[in-house]
């Protein structure tokens, strides 16, 4: 259930998270100019953040996540990198999931935790993915920080702070509330350092690489979980659905967001629904593939008026309309932009699911567990 739209909740987000750095309005003007004069060369922003922008020395992981950050490397991983699990079996039988050599390889307990995700985003036999997989792909952006500083981001906070996931606008996430935590009660018997904030992340990633079509995007763990006795913010920080393109762009500009960026990673509507916007449309996809990870979206709002059992959302439409953003949606709405665009939503997506994590030098990268990319059918 999306409410009351995809991209409200992205914008959210990135309104409410902000990093721990001295002179932070300073560096926030610093990091609007930036992504303004990215916008005029249609490019994605390649702003560091975090550690990655304070430290001269970067791990393999942080050398990776910099190059990807700065568009010098792509956010995607084909179907050749595959993690190979440590060949032990363990004395209860269980394969090497209990394993001490297991418990030693920070993305062997992974190898476990996404084929069990899987099963519940896939459906009709993987020819699209499940209602469970838009709720993954929904609750990425992490929308409950209030945007004090050294708090928001992929934290887990939209699970783990009082009273956050019982508020009107998370409506319709329960269920998968629910399966994340039973996921992290599980695997946590044998991996505690397993973070809800990763199991959001990674669900997201592997959510839609599940749906036909979608991108396998280079994926990391290791991201801490919030304190839970942290309050959470005040409530109503939804933006009016009726808000322009320009202060959608400035929402995004202040979290080292380009238009390029918006462009892209609004085009995740492709897999959603509407049931709170408009009543008597509830249930409604947002284009006519429903389920597939494709760019039918764009070619379907920037018309007219939308097809047969189609609904577009109002911030939607002002997107693909506006001055700035027009050409990028006119290009993914053409036949064959397929990989243009799910390489350009990677790009902007691997940014937004680092959004507030500190120490990115301390990640590790799992990309190899993910499951196989599939074509739109």
């Amino acid at each position: 259930m999306l409410r009351p739209s995809l991209l409200s909740f992205y914008i959210l987000a990135l309104s409410s998270i902000v990093y721990a750095k001295p002179s932070f309005h300073a560096a926030l003007q610093d990091i609007r100019i930036q992504a303004r004069q990215q916008d005029g060369n249609n490019n994605h922003s390649v702003v560091l953040l975090a550690d990655l922008a304070t430290n001269g020395d970067v791990t393999r992981s942080g050398e990776i996540i910099r190059n990807i950050l700065q568009t010098t490397a792509p956010a995607t991983v084909d179907n050749s990198i595959v993690y190979t699990r440590p060949d032990a079996v363990s004395k209860s039988g269980q394969g090497g999931l209990d394993s001490a050599v297991c418990r030693k390889d920070t993305c062997c307990i992974w190898s476990y935790i996404v084929p069990t995700m899987v099963t519940a985003f896939s459906e009709n036999g993987g020819t699209r993915c499940s209602a469970l997989a838009r709720s993954a792909i929904r609750m990425v952006p992490e929308f409950a920080r209030d945007g004090s500083v050294g708090s928001g981001g992929a934290d887990g906070s939209i699970l783990l702070s009082a009273g956050e996931l019982q508020r009107n606008e998370n409506r319709g996430l329960g269920n998968y509330a629910n399966l994340i935590l039973s996921w992290r009660d599980t695997f946590r018997l044998y991996a505690p350092g397993i973070s809800v904030a990763d199991l959001i992340q990674v669900g997201a990633i592997v959510a839609t690489v599940t749906c036909p079509g979608g991108p396998r995007i280079r994926t990391f763990v290791g991201r801490p979980d919030v304190d839970d006795r942290i309050p959470p913010p005040a409530e109503h920080l939804l933006p009016n659905p009726a808000s322009s393109a320009s202060n959608i762009l400035e929402l995004f500009a202040a979290k080292t967001f380009t238009a390029t960026d918006v462009v892209a990673l609004v085009g995740a509507h492709t897999v959603s629904h509407q049931y709170v916007t408009e009543p008597k449309y509830a249930g409604f996809p947002q284009d006519t593939t429903a389920g597939v990870f494709d760019t039918k979206f764009y070619a379907e709002t920037g018309g007219a008026v939308p097809p047969v059992g189609v609904y577009s959302f109002e911030s939607d439409k002002v997107l693909s309309t506006d001055a700035v953003t027009q050409p990028m949606w006119n290009d993914y709405a053409q036949p064959g932009a397929q990989t243009k665009w799910t390489d350009a939503y990677a790009t902007a997506y691997f940014r937004l699911s680092l959004l507030g994590v500190q120490k990115l030098n301390g990640l590790t990268d799992c990309s190899g567990v993910l499951p196989l990319s599939k074509p739109v059918p």
